[in-house]
């Protein structure tokens, strides 16, 4: 086996990698937490951004499960319930498509995904991540898509 070494990060991309969200022409990508002792959740810039909120409104914003279930679209809710409703009983991990309603009135396709953590094994926390599935203004211009639950 030949040890080839990696070439160097330029600055502009050690800079993406060191922000918490990056954007890129897919979209916006973002993670979430939620600590199932507390039920207190966490977005990143990235999740507040997908929901249609801008930087002067985060402080402002208390996530909480029916904020949640608020911005899904209607279509969506139900199977969206469904696979949470799943993941806290029976842990594992979920991975759906669904569409959020922003407050910007921009509907975005994400895909999440997320998993029960716990140190010592006994969950304590839902971990996930976001990403959106394409440009929010022309998916607002098409008919509704459709809901993927793998």
């Amino acid at each position: 086996m030949v040890n080839q070494s990696l070439p160097p990060l330029d600055d502009e991309v050690r800079a993406a990698h060191g922000r918490e969200h990056v954007e890129r022409p897919a979209g916006i990508k973002g993670g979430f937490r939620l600590s199932l002792t507390s039920g207190q959740w966490w977005w990143s810039p990235g999740v507040y951004r997908l929901h249609g909120y801008r930087q002067g409104q985060w402080a402002a914003v208390r996530p909480d499960g029916r904020m949640l279930l608020i911005h899904r679209h209607p279509d969506d809710r139900a199977a969206f319930a469904q696979a949470w409703r799943h993941l806290l009983a029976d842990g594992g991990m979920i991975a759906l498509r669904y569409r959020i309603m922003g407050v910007d009135g921009l509907i975005r396709p994400v895909f999440a995904m997320a998993y029960l953590d716990g140190p010592d094994g006994r969950p304590r926390e839902v971990t996930g991540v976001l990403q959106s599935d394409g440009d929010a203004r022309a998916y607002s211009r098409q008919s509704s898509g459709h809901l993927l639950l793998d």
